[in-house]
Order: C-alpha cells, then sequence, then structure tokens
C-alpha cells in the first residue's frame, strides 16, 4: 500500500509545461474495510449509542493507551471537548483563562458560553505559540485556569508553561486538535496538562469526519465532562463515584455524543497515526527543506527535542525580504494549480466576537465577550505579523509514501522566487 487509506494519483505534469498539478484526494480518506464496516453498522441501524458500545469504547481506550493517559471522552466535536473541559473545571461567570491570541476561535469561545472571559496574550515572534512570559503577565486575582493551543501542530514551550501553572496553582488545557502524533520532549502532546483536547474531525490527521476527545488522569475530571455529555446507559456504564449516582439517569442536559460510525473511522487512523507521521514528516520535511533554500522563505522553529507528528496546517513564513509578498505569491501559485493559502485560521482579535460584538439575548456571554474586548484591544505586533507573512503549505494532501508533490511543489515555487 502506498498510502494510508488512499490509493495513488498521478502526479505527473510539469513546471516548464505549465501543467496543473494533479493531487491524491484530500485527507481524510479511508481504507475500504474500514468503509464496509461502517456500511455494515448502517445497514444494521446502528448510526448512534447511547450506551458506550464496542466502537466508542474501543476508540476511547486506544486514545488514552496512545497517550499513556487513564481517562478518555469521545465527544462530537473538538468544540465540544473544549466546552466539556472548561465546563468540569468549574469555570464560570468572571473567571479569567490566560491564553493566546493566535488560535483557532473555538479554542476559547465555549468559555464564553459559561461567562468566563479569555485574556489574550501575544505569541511567541517566529512559533506563533503561548509564551509563558506573556501568559504570566496576563495573570489577576481572577484568573483561574491557562489554556494553550499547539498551533499547526507545533509544540508550544510546555516545560515553561506547566512551570507557571504549578506555581500560580491552576490547570492547564491543552488543545492538541493540531498535533496528533506530535511530541514535546518524548511525550506525546495530549499527556502534559490537567486535561487534553483533541478534534478528530474534518481535515485532521485522525479523522471520523466529526468528532473530538478529552483525556485526563483526574476521575472527577472525567465524570463531570461526562456528565455534561451524556446520560444513562453511557454514565451509568462509566461513572462509579457514589456522589453523581443521583445525575447518571439524566446527565447535566447536555448531548454531545460523538456516533459509533464516526469512532470507527478514527479508530482506522489512530492505528495507523506512526504511519502517517512517519510519511508526512518525511513529505514535509523535503518540502519545507526545499523551499527555506530559498531567499526570503523560513520555516517555523520546533523546540528543542520535538516534533510535529502529523502536522495540521504547516506554514513557512514569506519574509518581507522575499522577491514577492505572501500575498501575491500565493496568487501566482494558485494559478499554477498548487493548493497554499494564507491560513484561514487568524489571531483572534481580528473577529468581531473579540472586539466587543457581544450577544445581548445572552447577557452571560455577552459581559464575558465584553470583557474579553477589552484585553483584544490591545495590540498584537507578532500575532499581526505572522498572520500577513504565513503561508499555508498542502499538509492535506502529503499523506502518501514518498509523494512527488514535494518536489513538484519546491519547482513551482523556484521559478517565482529564486
Amino acid at each position: 500500500m502506498t498510502a494510508v487509506g488512499a490509493r495513488p494519483a498521478d502526479a505527473g505534469g510539469g513546471a516548464a509545461t505549465g501543467a496543473k498539478l494533479a493531487h491524491p484526494p484530500e485527507w481524510p480518506v479511508y481504507r475500504d474495510d474500514t468503509i464496509e464496516s461502517v456500511a455494515r453498522m448502517l445497514r444494521a441501524g446502528r448510526s448512534f449509542d447511547y450506551g458506550h458500545g464496542p466502537e466508542i469504547a474501543a476508540l476511547e481506550e486506544a486514545f488514552a493507551r496512545y497517550h499513556g493517559r487513564r481517562h478518555a471522552l469521545a465527544l462530537n466535536s473538538g468544540t465540544s471537548a473544549l466546552f466539556a473541559a472548561y465546563f468540569a473545571l468549574g469555570l464560570g461567570e468572571g473567571d479569567e483563562v490566560a491564553t493566546q491570541v493566535y488560535t483557532f476561535f473555538s479554542a476559547v469561545s465555549p468559555l464564553l458560553l459559561l461567562g468566563a472571559v479569555p485574556v489574550l496574550t501575544d505569541v511567541a515572534p517566529a512559533t506563533g505559540q503561548a509564551t509563558a512570559e506573556g501568559l504570566a503577565a496576563a495573570f489577576t486575582p481572577r484568573t483561574r485556569a491557562i489554556a494553550i493551543t499547539h498551533l499547526w501542530g507545533n509544540p508550544g514551550p510546555m516545560d515553561a508553561i506547566i512551570a507557571l501553572a504549578r506555581e500560580r496553582g491552576v490547570p492547564l488545557v491543552e488543545d492538541c486538535s493540531h498535533a496528533h502524533g506530535a511530541r514535546y520532549r518524548g511525550r506525546p502532546v495530549g499527556s502534559l496538562a490537567d486535561i487534553s483536547v483533541f478534534s478528530i474531525g474534518g481535515h485532521k490527521a485522525v479523522s471520523g469526519g466529526l468528532g473530538g476527545m478529552l483525556l485526563t488522569d483526574d476521575p472527577d475530571l472525567y465524570a463531570r465532562a461526562c456528565l455534561l455529555a451524556n446520560f444513562r446507559h453511557r454514565t451509568d456504564l462509566t461513572i462509579h463515584d457514589e456522589r453523581y449516582a443521583a445525575l447518571l439517569p439524566t446527565g447535566l442536559g447536555g448531548n454531545l455524543r460523538i456516533s459509533p460510525t464516526a469512532a470507527v473511522l478514527a479508530l482506522e487512523h489512530l492505528e495507523s497515526l506512526d504511519v502517517m507521521v512517519s510519511r508526512r514528516q518525511a513529505n514535509m520535511g523535503a518540502l519545507v527543506d526545499g523551499l527555506t533554500a530559498l531567499p526570503g522563505i523560513r520555516a517555523v522553529p520546533v523546540e528543542p527535542g520535538s516534533s510535529t507528528g502529523a502536522w495540521y496546517d504547516g506554514v513557512v513564513e514569506v519574509g518581507d525580504d522575499a522577491r514577492l509578498d505572501r500575498d501575491t505569491l500565493v496568487r501566482l501559485l494558485q494559478s499554477r494549480g498548487l493548493n497554499v493559502r494564507a491560513p484561514s485560521t487568524r489571531p483572534l482579535h481580528h473577529y468581531p466576537l473579540f472586539r466587543g460584538s457581544a450577544p445581548d439575548w445572552s447577557p452571560r456571554t455577552a459581559r464575558a465577550a465584553r470583557a474579553a474586548a477589552r484585553s483584544g484591544a490591545r495590540a498584537f505586533p507578532r500575532a499581526d505579523h505572522l498572520f500577513a507573512h504565513w503561508l499555508r503549505l498542502p499538509v492535506s494532501f502529503l499523506y502518501e509514501q514518498d509523494s512527488p508533490l514535494p518536489g513538484r511543489y519546491v519547482e513551482e515555487f523556484a521559478e517565482l522566487l529564486a
């Protein structure tokens, strides 16, 4: 098999001829036997699971084992998993959470639903990651947690951030949605915080189409998140603390369950994740090495002893010293059939929700959004610079072994920049 879950595609054509580059189907793709397993479930009427059936149990057990965690809870999206994480920590109205300004918006928008306030901080100048110094400066007497994202799959400086959380006595939430298979100083991301969250949907390296995963070693945090996301029979089967016995039939009003079909799809990817990591590391390494040999193109630094795993939206920086600015380069490359663009993930202070456009019909959320806007009104020059200069690379097409695409992309970039 030449690709994880897919048949190879012809990548013929050439830069000299101006032919469009052929790409394989965009990830996620699945093996035929996995697709048949899902078809059998659908024919049997098993498109949902109110309990803790074998498909969901297998995915949770495999996720916990891969990341060395005691508890795993599958949900219907990464956003739901983040909401459950913040809920389980008891965050509520007026509580503040120190976080980074450059992240996907749903990494922190669930806080607003709880009335909690994300306090935004600028990022490291080359990586876009949260910094311990920035997070520390955001602390006030109302700070109740830290939340960080491993942006693009590149692990943040976790030693310093963990030390800060311990020093200040607050829990740490680790958003690993971009970082399947990534490692920080030899440890898998997802094993480093009080609660860790993954998206397992969309173009993520582990994808069930839609889905999320919450990981923790704390049985109480697990129980609280499970009660938000489920009611009987799942709660009856997996929560054994007598303190919660009266709540097991009803849960706490949420229904954030993953479907068993999504669990089957995601489990295939998880079981072959190390293969995916190897292939994407090789393909992206070849592509980034080739591009950074060109004038004005710079790679995103990776923490010593760490790895980006299966990547997500891999990016390079198009410097002001490049022959073409980022937007012109993107336009010309797209005209040649290359799947490049400016990142769709932008710093949070660019969005109206984080600039005070509060929903009046929800007073608690409105108050939290207006409070968040006060931190979002500050200048974030590092995040703004990176957003204006980063160029997104075609990670979701680079899952084949020995893909020809990196070489072809380098040729096309070189014609424009060399």
